[in-house]
């Protein structure tokens, strides 16, 4: 019998130890990501956020800066909905179309308020409300997208421009 509680009691220490040894790694694990995820905000200009979707930034990060090549969708050069269209294919495994008018006509429409990282965001850069652009929701108000000008960045649906050309949000219908 006492062999029996003896086993029975070093079953359960070793079990214990092996847990506090197993959260231990899982805790550096977890600070070493979170403090890759607050170096890569700063490198793209973003508040911090712990929560991040890593490789979400990681994508943007490796893409910023890719030149504006309309209806390419490489690193060589990438229009809007190339850019937007491979991040959801690498990211979020989802096939979407190549077209941001098309990508807009099959989203649940989202309210800016609303908006939630990897969302969509919708312009109508040409006035009216045909929709001509698109991006990528991060957080705070800041998205990746394409630009004609500038290429692959991050931007903030509060600067002027975008705030006058936002047309909606939206969430990928599958």
């Amino acid at each position: 019998m006492r062999v029996l509680v003896l086993i029975s009691f070093l079953s359960i220490a070793w079990s214990s130890i092996a847990q506090e040894d197993s959260s231990t790694t899982s805790t550096t694990v977890d600070s070493q990501k979170i403090e890759e995820i607050v170096n890569i905000c700063n490198q793209l200009g973003l508040p911090e956020n712990e929560t991040a979707n890593y490789d979400l930034l990681i994508f943007t990060l490796d893409w910023r800066g890719t030149p504006y090549c309309y209806g390419g969708s490489s690193k060589k050069g990438t229009d809007c909905s190339g850019f937007t269209s491979k991040v959801y294919k690498e990211i979020y495994k989802k096939e979407i179309p190549r077209v941001s008018r098309d990508i807009y006509a099959n989203s649940m429409p989202i309210r800016k308020y609303a908006l939630y990282e990897g969302d969509l965001v919708f312009f109508a850069t040409s006035g009216g409300t045909k929709i001509t652009h698109v991006g990528v929701y991060l957080w705070d108000g800041y998205f990746a997208h394409a630009s004609s000008s500038k290429g692959v960045m991050i931007s903030n649906l509060r600067q002027g421009y975008y705030q006058r050309t936002f047309i909606s949000g939206g969430a990928w219908i599958d």
